[in-house]
């Protein structure tokens, strides 16, 4: 469709994984139904993952969903991070609609600012996590708490072949795996 607007999405992890986790029991997001339900109807030019350093571990997961992790190094603002590269990204007319997904307070002046660039701005957060006001300055709310089944990832039961702990893995492991808890992973790669 020539019309099809260009969409991206920036989410800031902590926002959206912290609530998932506190308010809705999900261990594991699904990255790749999160970003087909951020740029529904749009034309997907890129989808970015805003990374606190000490989740690094998370990277292969999510970029197995096909989607742009940006680690942030210590003492650095994963916020500060996301906030340029929208403002990069709109001012080089990377987009026609940003999706942000973090109901944070601290985006409402820039929300304010892409959309004096003629950009339209929508917002993807779970109801508890909406600060108030970013309602009235966005193009649009996606209420992720109605997608709750679509982005909880499947996750896999297994026993520590090392120490006999259950636990619980996002992926399923090859038959040829063995299965290790994180404890007896960690030590078995120092």
């Amino acid at each position: 469709m020539p019309d099809e607007k260009r969409g991206m999405a920036f989410i800031d992890f902590d926002n959206i994984n912290i609530t998932a986790r506190n308010q809705h029991n999900i261990k594991y997001l699904n990255f790749n139904k999160l970003r087909e339900i951020l740029l529904k109807d749009l034309r997907c030019v890129g989808c970015i993952v805003y990374l606190p350093n000490k989740m690094s571990s998370m990277i292969s997961h999510i970029q197995k969903s096909g989607l742009e992790v940006k680690v942030v190094s210590p003492g650095k603002s994963v916020d500060g991070k996301l906030i340029f590269d929208l403002i990069t990204n709109a001012h080089n007319d990377s987009f026609d609609v940003a999706v942000i997904a973090s109901g944070d307070k601290d985006y409402i002046s820039v929300v304010q600012e892409v959309k004096k660039m003629k950009k339209d701005v929508i917002i993807g957060s779970f109801s508890s996590a909406l600060a108030h006001g970013m309602t009235s300055v966005s193009d649009g709310i996606i209420n992720l708490d109605e997608y709750l089944h679509d982005i909880t990832q499947k996750t896999y039961e297994y026993k520590c072949t090392n120490c006999g702990s259950d636990f619980e893995l996002p992926f399923k492991l090859f038959a040829n795996q063995n299965p290790l808890c994180r404890k007896c992973f960690r030590a078995q790669k120092q």
